[in-house]
């Protein structure tokens, strides 16, 4: 069967993200009245598995090995069968 799943990857809360950082500051100096700003990433992918629990365990597989850093970072996942 094949899966649509969406992984999003988030840097936990007091974590300092220095790419969110710096895009904010470069908002708030082209004067955009921003105050905060939080910046994920989202992956998109179509797997291949016998049932829904075997994509899952894949999906976090693939969260913990290399698409996020479970130290710092959070991540949800959603599965749909297509």
């Amino acid at each position: 069967m094949r899966y649509s799943v969406t992984i999003e990857v988030s840097t936990r809360d007091g974590v300092l993200n220095p790419e969110s950082k710096a895009i904010l500051q470069a908002l708030q100096g082209h004067d955009f009245a921003v105050s905060e700003l939080v910046m994920n990433k989202r992956f998109y992918l179509i797997l291949d598995a016998n049932n829904i629990q075997e994509a899952e365990k894949e999906a976090n597989k693939m969260c913990e090995d290399f698409l996020a850093n479970p130290i710092i970072q959070d991540y949800t996942i959603q599965i749909e069968e297509v």
